[in-house]
């Protein structure tokens, strides 16, 4: 619980910084690209995985992934306009499901308290931290007797992405 306190903690300090400079700088008129290609560890690209994104306004984007296990999408808003050269906050809320063949079958949604660095280059860094709650639906596999009949079962914990991307 810490850790969350710590992680939202920077991001309002971070908004506050943007929100000073954004102010006193001219950049904030300049159009960024509207979609974007991302590499992605977690998040809606399952554990690895490519998605897109969409920015459908200057503060909200709308993202589908596909990965090794899986698929998801999700929804981000960020609170300070996304302008390139800048590091902008978001919230968010994103499901992702693992649907391996012989591997568990689950749900993952969470919401996401994450930080993009929009480039100039046309690329995107971003990181994000969250509240978890997991769908755990069948192991997808009969090993042992007793395992399946514990399914389906719910738990909660804590998810994340590192992404990768270059807008267009």
């Amino acid at each position: 619980m810490i850790k969350l306190k710590t992680i939202f903690s920077l991001l309002v300090l971070i908004s506050c910084i943007n929100i000073t400079t954004a102010q006193n700088n001219q950049e904030t008129n300049v159009e960024i690209e509207k979609n974007s290609v991302s590499s992605n560890i977690l998040g809606t690209g399952s554990y690895i995985g490519i998605s897109y994104e969409r920015l459908l306004f200057e503060r909200i984007s709308l993202e589908v992934g596909v990965g090794l296990i899986g698929f998801g999408a999700g929804i981000t808003y960020y609170p300070i306009k996304v302008v390139p050269n800048r590091l902008r906050p978001y919230l968010g809320a994103k499901i992702t499901t693992h649907s391996m063949v012989d591997g568990e079958h689950k749900t993952v949604a969470y919401i996401p308290f994450g930080l993009t660095w929009f480039s100039n280059f046309r690329m995107n860094f971003g990181f994000d931290v969250g509240p978890a709650v997991t769908k755990h639906i069948s192991p997808g596999y009969f090993g042992f007797e007793e395992e399946p009949k514990s399914y389906p079962f719910t738990d909660y914990g804590v998810f994340g992405n590192l992404k990768v991307g270059f807008r267009f």
